[in-house]
């Protein structure tokens, strides 16, 4: 079997860091296709997030009190064919953006392996660790990584120690 790593990473104003063009969870998402040989797939919302910060915040702010699942682009068709899959995203308001819930709702993780990975300015992991396995019962939830988004373009020795432990 294969794994595949899922993503969901904002690309413009972040905190901390200014505009970029390639979103934290993005970059290290790449690392770990990179270290695993897994394929990979960006979730993209149909409606794009807000580049400015503090709007984006507002926005993901309505999204988790409102319980809104907003709609991404080109799914893919099935993850029957892996067996493990690493989970990418930033950390808002203390838990997987809706988007990815999205996803999640969308195929069956029955027996799957995931491993979590999240970026944050200071919260961690939050309760999105709880989270998948209240949405996700019957997948093995794995240990998460969190890593600083200011630390995430030197984080690759760190994000292989986890791969592999």
């Amino acid at each position: 079997m294969k794994s595949l790593v899922v993503f969901f990473s904002r690309r413009g104003e972040n905190y901390a860091v200014g505009n970029v063009k390639e979103g934290n969870a993005e970059h290290i998402a790449k690392i770990i296709e990179k270290l695993t040989d897994a394929d990979i797939y960006e979730i993209i919302p149909i409606k794009e997030y807000a580049r400015d910060y503090v709007a984006c915040t507002q926005e993901a702010m309505d999204e988790l009190k409102n319980q809104k699942r907003p709609e991404f682009k080109n799914p893919i068709a099935s993850i029957d064919g892996y067996d493990t899959i690493y989970l990418c995203y930033p950390n808002w308001w203390g838990t997987y953006p809706r988007v990815v819930a999205s996803f999640l709702e969308k195929y069956d993780f029955n027996g799957k392996i995931v491993k979590p990975m999240c970026t944050h300015e200071g919260s961690g992991m939050g309760s999105s660790e709880r989270e998948l396995k209240q949405t996700l019962p019957n997948s093995f939830i794995k240990r998460g990584l969190a890593i600083k988004g200011t630390n995430a373009h030197m984080s690759d020795k760190e994000i292989e120690r986890w791969i592999f432990e």
